[in-house]
């Protein structure tokens, strides 16, 4: 009984392990994905604003 239940405590431990670290490299592409996307919007903002600058 106390085997099983150990078995069953690693097995769990494993899977959730696994599952967090899934997720954490998930969420790192994701906000990765978003810092570039903020960073692309920055300079096009800032390219447009140089831009008009030159105009006046």
């Amino acid at each position: 009984m106390k085997s099983g239940m150990m078995k069953g405590l690693l097995t769990g431990m494993l899977i959730g392990g696994s599952a967090a670290t899934i997720f954490g490299v998930l969420n790192w592409q994701t906000e990765r994905k978003w810092n570039q996307m903020a960073k692309q919007t920055g300079s096009w903002i800032s390219d447009k604003a140089e831009a008009m600058a030159k105009k006046m």
